[in-house]
């Protein structure tokens, strides 16, 4: 039977991490939707320990393919993912520490029913009191990131999630102001692959700014069906990743650059000019699941 959606996740030695990620995007965590209709591709993007599918619960519909050309870049992996994807419509989080609350599935598929070009996108939060590019130096730890998913009884109620998080630095202004990028996307595979899926040119840690130049080319292919999910969204768990480690994009990168400046570089190489928000403009689309998400969603005061 051919799944209503089938979810892309890449992952990099996130042996703590993807387990949690997967278990969130699948019934019956997922509310409204029944185990058949969601499809889990994991791309193993050569982790040192090779993710297996046993690492996940047996009655889920999940595949593991393991990627060992990809590099430092989630790009090619995720074009593969995508590939072997069985659903006409797809989603892809772009980095398997990424849970996701518990009706994300469910209402970014009811906003992609609005329109045949529909690109919808969902706001990133970082677990813990702060982005973890600060909270680390602060004494926040996967021991402490633990103990909050403990004390919220994480999986019960997903919606939880929002008492124990920050909002992700490229979604600082809630929805009141497109963000630059996305930390999980739903579209028709067809249309994913008629804009070309991430451009494998990037090639830096982390895929560096390609998620802002797919982001940039999904909105404007979508035009006027670029939809933001209001009340669900995903929540990263600390892995010390490429630009969630201390100092962010902010760190030092040699030669007196910042990782920033490496992707700027690179940005600028591959597109052909450096990088300009497009600030497309979306339709909203959910409701508050939690009285948390408010202040997250729409937040009182922005930069």
């Amino acid at each position: 039977m051919t799944p209503r959606l089938s979810i892309v996740v890449v992952g990099f030695d996130m042996a703590r991490e993807l387990p949690r990620t997967v278990t969130s995007l699948t019934a019956p965590y997922q509310q409204g939707m029944a185990p058949r209709d969601i499809e889990v591709i994991v791309v193993d993007n050569n982790s040192a320990e090779p993710v297996r599918r046993q690492d996940f619960q047996s009655d889920a519909d999940i595949t593991v393919l393991r990627v060992e050309d990809g590099g430092v870049s989630p790009c090619r992996a995720i074009n593969k993912g995508v590939q072997a994807a069985r659903a006409d419509m797809i989603g892809v989080v772009i980095d398997g520490a990424r849970m996701a609350s518990p009706g994300l599935a469910k209402a970014a598929l009811e906003a992609a029913r609005l329109a045949p070009e529909a690109f919808v996108a969902t706001l990133g939060f970082h677990l813990g009191p702060k982005v973890q590019q600060v909270s680390v130096v602060e004494g926040y730890t996967r021991e402490v990131e633990d103990q909050l998913l403990a004390d919220i009884g994480w999986p019960q109620n997903g919606h939880r999630l929002f008492e124990i998080c920050a909002l992700g630095e490229s979604y600082r202004h809630g929805v009141l102001a497109a963000p630059p990028e996305t930390t999980f996307f739903v579209m028709r595979k067809a249309a994913y692959l008629d804009i070309g899926g991430y451009d494998e040119r990037f090639v830096g840690l982390g895929g560096g700014l390609a998620s802002f130049d797919f982001f940039e080319r999904a909105t404007k292919a979508a035009g006027d069906a670029f939809i933001m999910v209001v009340g669900e969204g995903t929540f990263h768990q600390l892995h010390y990743g490429a630009t969630t480690q201390a100092g962010g994009i902010r760190r030092n990168a040699g030669e007196g650059r910042s990782l920033g400046d490496v992707y700027a570089q690179e940005y600028a190489e591959v597109v052909g000019r450096t990088y300009i928000p497009s600030n497309p403009v979306p339709h909203f689309y959910g409701r508050l699941t939690h009285p948390a998400a408010r202040a997250l969603f729409f937040p009182p005061t922005s930069e």
